[in-house]
């Protein structure tokens, strides 16, 4: 009895290979994992072969049920399924560098391979999550140091870390330091929660009335220096023009 292939399991396009080069500029290492994901999950998602690493495509099964006493016949969708997988899987080696290949050769699927890199970075977050939490605004722009907080966040998200708006804007807060102290207090103390994206609109406003007070303060200051300097020497002048005819 044959089967037909169902449109999931079409044959495989060897093309793929070639525009993937194309497409995917970059090669994974222990550092680009967010972006590397970004790259690859658009790519499988446009040549409808995301389902082959997201685990919703599972194989089928290799041979058709038995009718009767007849031999036991191949399933053509797992024959089209293997080939497919096999161009998936090779597509995703070859955007791997070769510090993180050796890591993760024993994948035989496309999902196998899929979850061992899931599994391999997320040992990296945890290292990624104590950074995040000992990070300091210091001397950085608002707009720095929410990138690097948003960066680090990033990344815990997409290796399977859950993570929080509301934990986003604490360590937000937390790394804004006692020098900002009175306005972590004010966004905290709040009745209404803000979100990542609120606190950042607040943090810039409060870090633009910082700088125009600074510069308020610093103006005043060189004036009266000038000033001053003038008033001395208008002074100096008077008295040695006074001195100058008492002696005469």
């Amino acid at each position: 009895m044959a089967t037909h292939t169902s449109p999931s399991l079409s044959q495989p396009n060897p093309s793929i290979i070639s525009s993937f080069s194309h497409a995917v500029t970059i090669k994974l290492t222990t550092y680009n994992f967010l972006l590397w994901k970004v790259q690859i999950s658009a790519y499988l998602r446009e040549q409808d072969l995301y389902c082959y690493v997201d685990g919703t495509l599972p194989y089928p099964p290799q041979f058709l049920p038995v009718v009767f006493d007849s031999p036991p016949k191949t399933n053509l969708d797992f024959l089209s399924w293997t080939r497919t997988n096999q161009l998936v899987l090779s597509v995703l080696f070859s955007s791997l560098s070769e510090s993180v290949i050796g890591h993760v050769l024993s994948a035989i699927t496309a999902r196998e391979l899929w979850l061992s890199l899931a599994s391999m970075f997320a040992s990296h977050s945890q290292a990624k999550e104590f950074r995040i939490t000992n990070l300091s605004h210091s001397d950085q722009s608002i707009f720095d140091y929410f990138g690097k907080v948003k960066s680090l966040a990033d990344i815990l998200v997409a290796t399977g870390n859950p993570f929080l708006d509301k934990e986003f804007v604490t360590y937000l807060l937390t790394g804004l330091g006692s020098a900002n102290e009175s306005f972590a207090t004010s966004v905290t103390t709040r009745f209404e929660s803000l979100s990542s994206h609120e606190l950042y609109q607040l943090l810039l406003i409060h870090e633009s009335r910082i700088t125009h007070s600074s510069k308020n303060i610093f103006e005043p200051s060189v004036n009266y220096s000038a000033s001053g300097g003038r008033d001395q020497c208008v002074r100096t002048f008077s008295r040695g023009g006074r001195q100058g005819r008492s002696r005469g």
